[in-house]
């Protein structure tokens, strides 16, 4: 039987993990709504429920919550390995394959984090930490294309091409001009085979 003191310890910590995930929450919401520079800590304070010292006492600065509510958009703290990044696909036999899991997963992020991912971008020049984050994601999807050709050599204006087309703002300009989501995934597929067969590989 627990006792009294541990309940209370592990009723507190669970406490201190909701209030938090509140905070993230709330923040994501505002700064995908406002923007980042537009959000203030009381703004974030009232959303989420909690006074203001509560915020400022899980999160100190920009750099302390702008990593939070981008691991709750994207779940990613760092680059993969390209290691991990195979790992990723190793049910997918070939390049056209992978590609496939790779645009048809970012494409589903992409719906999920449409809003905080568009502010992100629009104040990445303005806000170190929020640089950081979208470079990151950046760097990830540079691994993640390595990973999906492999061995398999491609010119540089594929390279580029390839990068382009799996991003956030190539899926962004599709979905703002009226493709329909659920067709933008195939659609990215099919212009990525276009450069794969342009390469030389089926």
């Amino acid at each position: 039987m627990m006792s009294p003191r541990r309940y209370n310890m592990a009723t507190r910590a669970a406490s201190v993990v909701e209030t938090r995930q509140r905070i993230v929450d709330a923040a994501t919401a505002l700064h995908a709504e406002r923007g980042v520079l537009a959000t203030s800590w009381e703004d974030i304070a009232d959303e989420a429920g909690v006074a203001p010292a509560t915020v400022y006492r899980h999160f100190p600065s920009l750099a302390e919550i702008i990593p939070a509510c981008a691991k709750a958009v994207f779940d990613i703290a760092r680059p993969p390995t390209l290691e991990e990044a195979h790992q990723k696909f190793a049910d997918a036999a070939g390049v056209g394959d992978r590609f496939a899991v790779l645009v048809r997963d970012s494409c589903h992020c992409y719906a999920r984090g449409e809003a905080w991912l568009h502010a992100a971008r629009r104040e990445r020049d303005l806000i170190p930490a929020i640089d950081d984050v979208v470079r990151i994601q950046e760097e990830g999807l540079a691994v993640l294309v390595a990973a999906c050709l492999g061995d398999r050599e491609v010119s540089r204006t594929a390279s580029q091409l390839l990068l382009v087309f799996c991003d956030f703002p190539f899926w962004k300009q599709l979905s703002d001009r009226g493709a329909s989501r659920r067709a933008i995934p195939d659609t990215v597929i099919g212009l990525i085979r276009s450069v794969l067969e342009s390469e030389g590989i089926s």
